[in-house]
């Protein structure tokens, strides 16, 4: 391992040419492409981990397409599956073509030709023309391009026989747990061969292939039908099935990848074999096959076995045991963070920047971490060009970063400055105050500490940012002390030390006093950081004579929207959200994509429960995020509630979560969120109608700016 080591660490520092790491990138891309696709994935002779990182130096110094292709070969042999295969494909290369030949003695011949085209796609075939041609043998011995016979220019005696593939599809990504709330789920979908073409005026079709043939999708389907047979001259496997993809990998190099298996017939077995085995080679092959089509009777096909799926779901090895994993392991995340994020994250589309570019920049920062923390620092900072607040990395290395204990003071983004909003230990007044204002941290200028923070945090709005690094400010290792330096209200500086404890949070607000209450005769509050679904009658019995309440959203609900938004409306659960998530199968669509769009809306749930017709508003800030904001698009949904504040964090979308080698954890957004006319709530947020911050010198006056704005436009007209 250490000769191996060296051996990489020689090429990085000799080799800086780009088409190295081009080479690797387009690797990576491959073998996530695989991993979600192909059924030998999930075999358990195939670790896929393993294929990649023993072959990434053979790619990286592959200098040639010749090169690069048998290294791509050698990651692909992993699966043990000969017909995924790489190789170097002329541009502008055409599809087989057919050569239809009558023969005197009333039998077809038609001969495929190739010229190479191993991406000519499934187009129909040229020049197959059949019609009145009686018996019909195809010559297919040795094709192993992909061959798409058009069921039309075969008409057959008999009706279509259902045959089925089975290929691999996720509904967005499945939590190594299944947690979550997203639903997401990975499964088996049934692909039908394409249908028999039954006709009053067919023709008996007999195809000749041999143990290198890849047999094309129609013939496996007459075979079924017993309107036609497959007759070979050895014998023949199920793995030689039409079940690949043409994938581009770079430049001319191309990859032919299984995305399918032979699934099932009607009797639910699985398999494929020739009616005959002729055990003859050449001519007196040819020969057999065209005295079976002009006889019009064949063998049955052999016993099939019964069909058994394997799981569909490929499970994330974390190599948790090495918080500064082998150069090849940290290649490696640098590929898993980038298929995960390009095949599952709804969100892509709101990069901004090239997620391809993303692999291709942290491949050789990976390579280059010297230790586990620079390591644990490069996943964190790759993360973050997904820009989606819902990404938290977790591991021992990286919450040791951004620390694990907190001092009892709340620190808040406040006019472009870190400010004491709150104390969490009353013997600390005195000492620190409300409104006070960090201007260091252990003898250092506090920008220095945002400085370090920021580049490592994923984050869909500044306002989340700047939220999130005021979270980590001042924390560090539990039990351990921090000397900050504090502005007070009357301009001098104080330096005082402040113990870290691990069971303190100031993560979310707290607010004293009752959950809700009445401000006057008219108006009601309501904190929805503390309310819970069994106080929602109450809330709404104490509120029946007002004209209208405050919800207080500055935190995260407890699931109560799905309560109150029901009741502040007279329509019958009407639409509050669109839905989007991606669905990733190694079957492509029409167009040819392998990653579609599951669509779905959500309504206001059905309720029986008393109306409430006054107006509402919902306090909102930086604080609010996901089910916060997700409560605001019910509300606005409901009755308008209208929002005072400042900008929500933009991040909605039922979490999820993977594992990159060395154990981090990575959540990100499953969904794709929008408001009911399909406009976009990620990375922007929920706007105010009202915009008001706290201020500096409000939070030393102890008022609650906005929630006195609130009251104020309750009392307007």
């Amino acid at each position: 391992m250490t000769r191996l080591l060296s051996a990489f660490l020689l090429l990085f520092t000799l080799s800086s040419a780009q088409d190295s790491w081009n080479r690797l990138a387009a690797a990576a891309k491959l073998w996530a492409f695989i991993k979600y696709t192909h059924p030998r994935a999930l075999a358990s002779d195939v670790d896929w981990d393993r294929a990649f990182t023993d072959n990434t130096s053979q790619c990286l110094a592959a200098g040639n397409d010749a090169q690069f292709v048998a290294a791509l070969n050698g990651m692909l042999a992993g699966l043990h599956d000969p017909g995924t295969t790489a190789m170097e494909a002329a541009p502008g290369a055409h599809g087989p073509r057919f050569l239809t030949i009558r023969r005197p003695d009333g039998t077809t011949l038609v001969r495929v030709i190739q010229d190479g085209a191993r991406h000519g796609g499934r187009g129909a075939g040229n020049g197959l023309d059949l019609t009145g041609a009686g018996p019909v043998v195809f010559d297919l011995r040795d094709v192993t391009d992909i061959l798409a016979l058009d069921p039309q220019s075969i008409p057959v005696s008999r009706p279509y026989a259902e045959v089925f593939l089975g290929t691999r599809y996720h509904s967005g990504y499945a939590a190594p747990d299944n947690s979550g709330s997203g639903g997401y789920s990975s499964g088996w979908e049934a692909v039908p061969t394409p249908p028999v073409f039954f006709s009053p005026n067919p023709v008996t079709p007999v195809f000749l292939v041999n143990s290198r043939t890849t047999i094309p999708r129609l013939a496996i389907a007459i075979q079924a039908s017993g309107a036609g047979a497959i007759v070979s001259e050895d014998p023949i496997t199920s793995d030689q099935a039409d079940l690949y993809q043409t994938i581009p990998v770079l430049g001319h190099v191309w990859a032919r990848v299984r995305t399918e298996m032979l699934w099932w017939y009607k009797d639910g077995t699985t398999g494929l074999g020739a009616n005959r085995v002729l055990n003859q080679t050449g001519d007196a092959a040819l020969q057999s096959a065209l005295d079976i089509a002009r006889a019009g009777t064949w063998p049955t096909a052999p016993p099939r076995t019964p069909a058994v799926l394997p799981t569909a779901m490929l499970p994330e090895t974390t190599y948790a045991q090495a918080p500064y994993p082998s150069l090849p392991l940290r290649l490696l995340a640098a590929a898993r963070i980038w298929g995960v994020f390009h095949f599952f994250h709804p969100y892509r589309y709101l990069y901004g920047e090239d997620w391809d570019k993303v692999l291709m920049d942290f491949l050789p920062r990976m390579a280059a971490a010297s230790n586990a923390l620079e390591y644990n620092l490069a996943v964190a900072a790759m993360v973050t060009h997904v820009h989606d607040s819902h990404c938290y990395l977790f591991g021992d290395t990286l919450n040791a970063y951004f620390g694990t204990g907190i001092p009892p003071v709340e620190v808040r983004w406040i006019e472009n400055q870190p400010v004491v909003t709150r104390l969490l230990d009353n013997t600390l007044s005195g000492q620190v105050h409300p409104g006070d204002i960090v201007t260091s941290i252990d003898g250092q200028p506090v920008q220095d500490r945002i400085d370090a923070l920021s580049p490592y945090l994923a984050a869909s709005t500044p306002q989340s940012l700047y939220n999130k690094i005021m979270q980590s400010l001042l924390a560090g290792p539990g039990g351990s002390t921090v000397r900050a330096g504090f502005q007070t209200a009357d301009g001098s500086v104080v330096e005082i030390s402040l113990v870290r404890s691990t069971t303190q949070s100031a993560y979310y607000p707290f607010r004293s006093g009752p959950v809700f209450r009445l401000i006057d005769s008219k108006t009601g509050y309501v904190d929805l950081a503390r309310l819970t679904n069994d106080q929602v009658d109450q809330m709404f019995s104490m509120f029946q004579n007002t004209t209208g309440f405050i919800m207080d959203m500055r935190g995260y609900p407890n699931g109560t929207a799905w309560s109150i938004a029901p009741r502040l409306t007279d329509e019958d659960q009407p639409v509050n959200a669109i839905f989007r998530r991606n669905v990733v199968a190694g079957a492509p669509d029409a167009q040819g994509n392998f990653i579609t769009t599951y669509l779905f809306t959500q309504s206001l749930p059905y309720t029986t429960a008393p109306r409430y017709h006054g107006r509402t508003v919902m306090l909102i800030d930086d604080r609010a995020i996901s089910q916060s904001e997700h409560s605001g698009l019910m509300y606005r949904t409901a009755n308008g509630t209208s929002f005072i504040g400042s900008p929500t964090a933009g991040a909605n979308g039922d979490v999820t979560y993977f594992y990159a080698p060395g154990g981090i954890g990575i959540y990100f957004s499953g969904h794709d969120v929008r408001w009911p006319d399909g406009s976009q709530l990620q990375r922007i947020g929920l706007v105010p109608d009202i915009a008001v911050a706290p201020t500096v010198a409000g939070i030393r006056a102890g008022r609650d700016e906005i929630l006195e704005r609130a009251v104020e436009y309750m009392e307007g007209p």
